[in-house]
């Protein structure tokens, strides 16, 4: 028989001291004893729960290329402390390939009902086990932190004495940590600014570049004011002083970080709006839309709904065309059912049945189709058209899409039925939206951007009109269509824009040919051409002739 030597141990001090070298000699001498052949060997120092392995990945490849006959390690633990899937994986790719595990005084043979079964109970002991193993981690990991003693990655402005269990400063590194706190609380530089600063005297202890994040990180620690804080898995959070040498005093940590708060949460007047917490979409290219600030207290502060990246014919939209039409909406829905109908489809013929009768049919199909594609995804990794990560990437994208289609399809048959029975009327919208009447009134700034986000959580833009989707408490989704008003600079901007630059500026020369004393100033305030237009002018076709300036 041709066998695999597979060993293993989860961190680095096993491997240095004992466990690698006993599991090959345990394994190599009981291979021997069986007349079997060693035509390979792998190992890792890793945890047996992680499925991406070097050794692993390189033992699934050896089996799938090369005939073997059997896995030999010193306990099947020490080859997998899998999750149910990955450990159908590995399991697939060995039963496939006639490769038997091999425990020194048994064999399993996965082809066999009664092995897999026995072999399966082994993995979900491993896990337990491993579970236990982590626990009992955890707990040392937090007695360690209330005693104050060092565990983990040590930063870099520190040494960490392991006989003492105390911390000292390296003098190597700890300048940095003081260079960053001065240059952002005495000289006001920028994250960004402060990295190309460092980056022109060294590079991190790493060797890598400075970046923003970095010096944010160091900003945003509180080791550098002598506290270690952990947090753990089950939530708790251990905080123990004076652990670390003072390198920031508790009244400048607290000036960096409200000068963070202050930098990173500031707000305008008149924040928040009312629709930034809507998630709108545009209805052309299917991207995400967001409110967005433009403009000082000087210029005055306005919101434009826009894409996030410019790439659609959607023009940004100021929300000062919307928000108006959004509470007369309201108001007249709330107000009576005539003026609903402007908004709302309230009355539905059998056509409207049908065509509901039809979308639910389309996402029955939308379903099936998405749950055969997740089943499908299994025999392409085994078949070597993906690797794991494409295979978990591809597998959480599915599963998004297939939990919208269910959610829409029970949305749309919830649909279905009340209107079938006609419940689906006036009075079940207004029972719903009649608690945003006079909101807009009654309601603080913040208050009312909660309130819209409450009803109407999603939206889809269009360029004469906004989708608001809301869902009754019965789960039965309205859609209620508002207008965006006319953009009330459109026919000034077309006004300009009909004038190519070449004739705009031809006519400035002109004028000014004709009133040589005249300014640049002048003369654009004359022909009612914007100041700055001229100088642009000036600068893309050269400088206008007799001027005074």
């Amino acid at each position: 028989m041709k066998a695999l030597l597979y060993y293993r141990v989860s961190i680095k001090l096993q491997e240095d001291r004992y466990s690698l070298k006993a599991q090959k000699e345990e394994l190599t001498t009981y291979a021997l004893k069986q007349g079997w052949t060693i035509v390979a060997e792998f190992k890792d120092v890793d945890s047996g729960g992680k499925f991406d392995k070097k050794g692993l990945n390189k033992l699934m490849d050896y089996v799938e290329e090369n005939p073997i006959d059997v896995v030999l390690c010193v306990d099947q633990d020490r080859l997998s402390r899998l999750d149910t899937i990955n450990w159908e994986i590995l399991k697939d790719v060995l039963r496939d390939n006639g490769v038997k595990i091999a425990e020194p005084g048994s064999i399993i043979d996965l082809t066999n009902e009664d092995d897999e079964f026995i072999s399966d109970l082994k993995n979900l002991i491993a896990q337990r086990e491993k579970r236990a193993i982590v626990r009992r981690m955890m707990r040392g990991k937090r007695q360690r932190t209330r005693e104050g003693k060092g565990w983990g990655r040590t930063p870099d402005e520190y040494i960490y004495d392991k006989n003492t269990g105390t911390y000292s400063l390296n003098e190597k590194w700890s300048w940095v940590y003081i260079f960053i706190k001065e240059a952002y609380l005495d000289k006001n530089m920028s994250d960004d600014k402060i990295a190309e600063a460092l980056n022109k005297l060294t590079k991190t202890p790493r060797g890598n570049e400075w970046t923003a994040s970095t010096v944010a990180k160091k900003l945003n620690s509180e080791v550098y004011c002598g506290r270690m804080v952990k947090k753990f898995s089950n939530g708790e959070i251990i905080a123990v002083d004076e652990v670390y040498p003072r390198l920031c005093t508790d009244e400048e940590y607290q000036m960096i970080l409200s000068k963070r708060k202050n930098k990173y949460q500031r707000r305008p007047e008149g924040e928040p709006q009312m629709l930034r917490r809507v998630k709108m979409e545009c209805a052309y290219c299917g991207r995400k839309m967001s409110v967005r600030m433009a403009g000082d207290k000087k210029q005055g502060i306005h919101f434009y709904i826009t894409h996030h990246l410019k790439h659609c014919h959607l023009e940004s939209i100021n929300t000062l065309r919307v928000e108006p039409n959004l509470i007369k909406a309201l108001r007249e829905i709330i107000r009576d059912e005539r003026l609903a109908k402007q908004y709302i489809k309230i009355d539905h013929s059998p056509e409207d049945l049908q065509q509901l009768g039809n979308e639910i049919k389309k996402l029955n199909k939308l379903i099936t189709e998405t749950q055969s594609k997740i089943d499908r995804l299994l025999p392409l990794y085994l078949d070597g058209t993906w690797s794991k990560e494409q295979l978990d990437k591809q597998k959480e994208m599915l599963e998004l899409e297939l939990k919208t289609h269910q959610e829409r399809h029970s949305q749309i048959i919830n649909k279905h039925d009340l209107i079938k029975t006609n419940l689906f009327n006036y009075n079940a919208v207004i029972q719903y939206l009649g608690v945003a009447e006079r909101f807009d009134t009654l309601l603080e700034r913040t208050e009312q951007m909660r309130m819209i986000e409450h009803l109407f959580p999603t939206a889809t833009v269009y360029e004469d009109k906004i989708i608001f989707n809301s869902l009754l408490p019965n789960n039965v989704p309205i859609d209620i269509h508002v207008p965006i008003a006319p953009n009330p600079f459109e026919r000034a901007k077309t006004k300009r824009s009909s004038e190519n630059p070449q004739e705009r500026f031809t006519r400035l020369q002109e004028y000014i040919k004709n009133n040589p004393e005249v300014s640049v100033y002048a003369a654009a305030k004359a022909l009612n051409i914007p100041t700055n237009s001229a100088y642009k002018l000036e600068k893309k076709f050269g400088k206008l002739k007799n001027t005074t300036n």
